[in-house]
């Protein structure tokens, strides 16, 4: 019977954690490239947590941190987003400006699902270490994203509630209960994911 339970229990996982399944075989960002694509924010340092939902049972499948530090990147652990003028290195995004952003929320939101993004001001301090974290983390196996976006947060005190989980749903749960924690939503009708450039 505990073998049957554990089964059941290791294929929940495996079943409800979609985190990017599709192959990344985007080359990865010379160190040339991502110093060329560095995008410098004017707006206060932040971090934003972007949870991407199934609307059939608002469950979460996809995690990613938006990070506003000496410059703006995107941790997108096991993530398949890529674009020609935003490098991509051990999982980091480069270049993310205004633009960038808003086309990478795009690129999730669709029919059947859509993007919660959870944003904090955060001190430049704070948000430098986010970043420094992020990087350290490295690549991230497909299906473990939650584990990585919850291993960067949960070890700084601002973030101590964040469980180390494989589930973005509980991650962004928690994140929630964050003070000053400002959420929007973004919602899309067409139909796929849209190509990236």
């Amino acid at each position: 019977m505990f073998k049957f339970r554990t089964a059941i229990s290791i294929l929940s996982v495996v079943v409800l954690m979609a985190c990017e399944g599709a192959e990344r075989n985007a080359p990865i960002g010379s160190s040339m490239d991502i110093q060329a694509a560095a995008y410098v924010s004017p707006l206060p340092s932040s971090v934003t947590l972007l949870t991407m939902v199934n609307e059939s049972g608002d469950f979460g499948e996809h995690s990613g941190i938006l990070i506003n530090a000496s410059q703006q990147v995107l941790y997108d652990p096991a993530g398949t987003f890529r674009h020609s003028t935003s490098p991509n290195a051990r999982d980091v995004n480069y270049g993310m400006h205004p633009a960038m952003v808003e086309y990478y929320k795009s690129y999730h939101a669709r029919r059947g699902y859509y993007v919660v993004a959870q944003e904090l001001q955060v001190s430049p301090d704070l948000a430098e270490q986010i970043f420094q974290r992020a990087v350290a983390q490295g690549e991230t196996a497909k299906l473990h994203c939650g584990i990585s976006v919850s291993s960067v947060l949960n070890g700084l005190q601002m973030f101590a509630g964040i469980p180390t989980t494989y589930y973005p749903g509980k991650i962004m749960d928690s994140f929630a209960e964050v003070p000053d924690v400002k959420t929007s939503y973004v919602y899309e009708d067409d139909e796929g994911q849209n190509t990236t450039q």
